[in-house]
C-alpha cells in the first residue's frame, strides 16, 4: 500500500514538473513585452483632404453635385476690376489688387554701447521712443494708411462663380500658386482730391518729395494676382464653388509684407 502511494506521488510530481516546464517554454516563446507609455504625437493638419473630389466640367453646373466636393480646371475670368476703395486705383483682369504701403523711418542698430541710425522703408511703424538716442531720430506715430488687398467681386471659372477673396485667405498649393506681378500706377489714376497728395515715381505713388526725402514720406506700390488657368477643389453650393484649402505640403501665403529696406540714394 505504501509502495502504491509513493508511486502515485512520483507520477503527480513528474506531471507537475512537466506542466511547469511546458508553461515556462510557452511564456518564453510568447513573451509579451511590458507596455511602455509613449507621449502622444501631434500632427499638424495641413488642410482638407481633397483626394476624393469629383472631377466635373465647367460648361454647366450639375445640380446632382450640390453639397459634394468637386474639382474643376480652367481659366479664371474677372468680369469686374479689383479696386482699391480708398485710393480709387483699379486693376482690370485681376483677381486681386495688393497694396503695399511703406514709410521712410529711422532704424536703430546697436552693437554693445555703440548705436547707429539709418533711414529705411518699413511697412510697420518703428517705435523711436525706445531708441537710446531718440532726439533727432523721431518717427511718426502711425502710417496714414496700411497695406491691404482688394478682390474683384465678379470672378468666374466657366459656369461657376468663385469668391476671389477665398483665393487669398488660405495657403495655396502648387496647382493654384499664382504669383503676384507688379502693377504700375500714376497719380493721374487718383481722384482729383488725392492727386495733389502723391507724385509719380518708378511706377509707384510717393507722398513727399522723392528728390529730397525726409522721414515720414510714404510710398505706395501695387501688385496684382492676374487671371490665370487654375485647378480648384471645393464644395458646390448653387452656382458657386466654395474653394477649400489643399492638404498638399509646401503651400505659400499669397500676400506677404515687403521687408524693411534701407533707403538708398536715388531710390524713391
Amino acid at each position: 500500500m505504501a509502495r502504491k502511494t509513493s508511486r502515485s506521488q512520483l507520477i503527480i510530481a513528474v506531471v507537475v514538473i512537466a506542466v511547469l516546464v511546458l508553461g515556462f517554454l510557452w511564456l518564453r516563446r510568447n513573451r509579451v513585452e511590458p507596455a511602455v507609455e509613449t507621449p502622444p504625437q501631434t500632427t499638424q493638419k495641413a488642410g482638407v483632404d481633397t483626394s476624393g473630389a469629383i472631377a466635373v466640367g465647367t460648361d454647366a453646373i450639375d445640380p446632382a453635385n450640390e453639397g459634394r466636393q468637386i474639382s474643376i480646371s480652367g481659366d479664371l475670368v474677372a468680369k469686374a476690376p479689383a479696386t482699391d476703395s480708398q485710393l480709387g486705383i483699379s486693376a482690370p483682369n485681376a483677381i486681386m489688387l495688393l497694396r503695399f504701403v511703406e514709410m521712410l523711418q529711422w532704424q536703430q542698430q546697436c552693437q554693445g554701447q555703440q548705436c547707429t541710425y539709418q533711414q529705411v522703408w518699413s511697412p510697420q511703424v518703428i517705435n523711436s521712443s525706445k531708441f537710446r538716442e531718440p532726439a533727432g531720430h523721431e518717427n511718426p506715430a502711425r502710417l496714414p494708411m496700411t497695406t491691404a488687398r482688394y478682390s474683384s467681386n465678379d470672378v468666374q471659372l466657366g459656369a461657376f462663380k468663385v469668391d476671389a477673396a477665398t483665393l487669398g485667405n488660405y495657403r495655396l498649393d502648387a496647382s493654384l500658386r499664382i504669383k503676384p506681378t507688379p502693377f504700375r500706377v500714376t497719380s493721374a489714376q487718383l481722384p482729383s482730391n488725392l492727386a495733389l497728395t502723391f507724385r509719380d515715381f518708378n511706377g509707384a505713388l510717393y507722398a513727399g518729395d522723392p528728390e529730397h526725402r525726409k522721414v515720414g514720406d510714404v510710398r505706395v506700390s501695387y501688385r496684382i494676382i492676374p487671371v490665370s488657368k487654375v485647378d480648384l477643389v471645393g464644395i458646390q453650393r448653387g452656382e458657386k464653388i466654395i474653394v477649400q484649402k489643399s492638404a498638399a505640403p509646401g503651400a505659400q501665403p499669397m500676400l506677404v509684407q515687403p521687408p524693411v529696406q534701407p533707403a538708398t540714394k536715388g531710390e524713391g
